[in-house]
């Protein structure tokens, strides 16, 4: 069965006999009757009593009927959806952010970009946080954010803006004599890092990957707090973005030091896919994010 069917059947029941059901389904008499034969056939059960020209439905033709103003008002719904975003009258733009802990301005944006176009609904997918070039190349999101350089013929990738990595120690802890560190002086610390892809990809997977199996500890954390807050005990050293220690005040007992003479930075940008069915609304808040991160950074 089908929803054409479906329709069929609704539509005889409700004008209990086939004339009336065929002027409305634009069939003959008899062109209706074989196709309710047909499916009846199919089925291998009556959907119908035949009462001279009255149609009345079985048990069986009910169940279809019960079952079937679900589906066909679910149809319904999802096609009045659809034309309503071809005209405008709504959309919906999926994120998928890699590490939105550091995104700290990121809800601001979201609500001015809501105020502006309130026909829009953003949706951030959790699942494609560790893999959001997966997700995108997947149409399980419509953009993602990443801080991780890409390169794939398949995206439009926009840059957005640069931050460091930088070690964050206890105050009093001997990185706070260094004006920087390197790789190899983490080899004897309890090293806290966001999880993954964090700590096993872009600059920073690549930087701990000399040491990796010589490191004394390493524990992978989902959010920033729970790092702060071990660091600050003195119960290890993090790697984070440079942009934690100007936070609360709890977070100023901590001390930073860059990660090499040179220091670890790390690129932001956008990626969607490389297609005409991107959401129009996407280039609007693409225009939005590189505006308030340009803020942020103290460029306008």
């Amino acid at each position: 069965m089908d929803l054409k069917h479906l329709r069929l059947i609704q539509t005889v029941a409700q004008c209990e006999g086939l004339t009336a059901a065929g002027a409305q389904l634009h069939l003959s008499q008899p062109a209706l009757s074989q196709q309710l034969a047909n499916i009846e056939a199919e089925l291998g059960l009556r959907l119908f009593h035949r009462l001279g020209k009255k149609m009345v439905l079985t048990a069986e033709g009910r169940l279809a009927l019960d079952h079937g103003r679900e589906l066909l008002a679910g149809m319904r719904d999802l096609e009045e959806r659809l034309r309503g975003r071809a005209r405008g009258l709504s959309s919906e733009l999926r994120l998928g952010i890699q590490c939105y802990t550091a995104l700290h301005w990121l809800p601001e944006v979201m609500a001015r970009f809501y105020r502006a176009h309130p026909h829009v609904e953003l949706k951030i997918v959790g699942d494609a946080t560790h893999e959001p070039v997966r997700a995108l190349l997947d149409g399980r999101i419509d953009m993602g954010i990443l801080n991780m350089e890409e390169e794939n013929p398949r995206l439009r990738i926009t840059p957005l803006f640069k931050d460091e990595l930088v070690v964050v120690s206890a105050r009093g802890h001997r990185f706070g004599a260094k004006t920087h560190v390197t790789v190899e002086d983490l080899i004897s610390e309890h090293v806290i890092v966001y999880s993954s892809p964090q700590a096993n990809a872009g600059v920073l997977g690549a930087a701990l990957k000399p040491v990796r199996g010589r490191l004394s500890r390493m524990t992978e954390l989902q959010w920033t707090d729970p790092i702060i807050a071990l660091v600050a005990a003195g119960m290890g050293v993090g790697i984070v973005p440079d942009w934690v220690l100007a936070a609360p005040a709890s977070r100023r007992k901590l001390q930073r030091t860059r990660i090499t003479s040179r220091g670890l930075r790390r690129t932001w940008s956008i990626a969607t896919l490389d297609s005409p069915a991107v959401p129009s609304c996407a280039s609007d808040f693409a225009q939005a994010l590189i505006e308030a991160t340009r803020k942020a950074q103290g460029q306008g």
